[in-house]
């Protein structure tokens, strides 16, 4: 019984604790991007103001009654939108060690990017209906890649080991 890898329990907290860290990486991130792409048409808060106007008009509200309302909104859609996708690929990604954890972040956000492009509902995209063009998805596929590499530089620092560490040593 190797101790030094702890309590099944606490190597499960330790892996939702760095996938909820991913999450959180992947909302900063994309919301660079997003203002990235923002301020090339002029417009800092222009994803988030065309996602709330989007979701507002989903359940009847005309958005420009409510600029404000639609920028915060959209915001706000962004946070719970990009945390989930980088708490969920972390999650794939975690488990695995070494290059092989590096090449699976490159290859969820890749699938993530397909999925955005070809799968999701804007509801479900992160910069939701904006990024729906190639040069959209690539920027914020580079993102969530950047989120997920950072993470698991911040796992192995953190001493998140994977549950089959205990086999391999």
């Amino acid at each position: 019984a190797n101790m030094a890898h702890g309590t099944p329990h606490s190597r499960f907290t330790q892996l939702i604790d760095a996938a909820l860290a991913a999450g959180t990486l992947t909302a900063i991130a994309t919301g660079g991007a997003l203002l990235g792409l923002g301020w090339r048409e002029g417009e800092a808060g222009r994803v988030f103001r065309l996602a709330g106007r989007g979701l507002l008009e989903r359940v009847g509200v005309a958005s420009s009654a409510a600029p404000l309302t639609s920028v915060a909104l959209g915001y706000l859609h962004h946070l719970v939108i990009a945390t989930g996708w980088g708490v969920l690929l972390a999650l794939l990604v975690l488990p695995w060690r070494g290059v092989t954890r590096v090449t699976a972040a490159l290859l969820v956000s890749a699938g993530y990017a397909m999925l955005a492009l070809w799968v999701l509902p804007s509801t479900l995209r992160i910069g939701y209906a904006v990024t729906a063009t190639p040069p959209g998805v690539v920027v914020i596929g580079a993102a969530v890649a950047v989120a997920l590499l950072s993470s698991v530089w911040i796992a192995v620092g953190e001493g998140y080991d994977s549950p089959r560490g205990a086999a391999e040593v």
